[in-house]
């Protein structure tokens, strides 16, 4: 399921929600952002260490 950012006129701030729940926050006063800002890449998962490393 895609996402869309949305802002709201009152705040400083973007959010992201699913698709399909954009008339909710639409009827609460956030609108699609017309230039969201860039994703961030996820970074890598880190290895846990189980104690027999040496």
């Amino acid at each position: 399921m895609s996402t869309v950012t949305m802002t709201h006129p009152d705040l400083d701030q973007t959010i992201e929600v699913r698709e399909d729940a954009v008339p909710h926050y639409q009827a609460s006063g956030w609108e699609p952002a017309e230039n969201p800002p860039a994703r961030r890449k996820k970074a890598p998962a880190r290895r846990r260490q189980t104690g027999d490393e040496s």
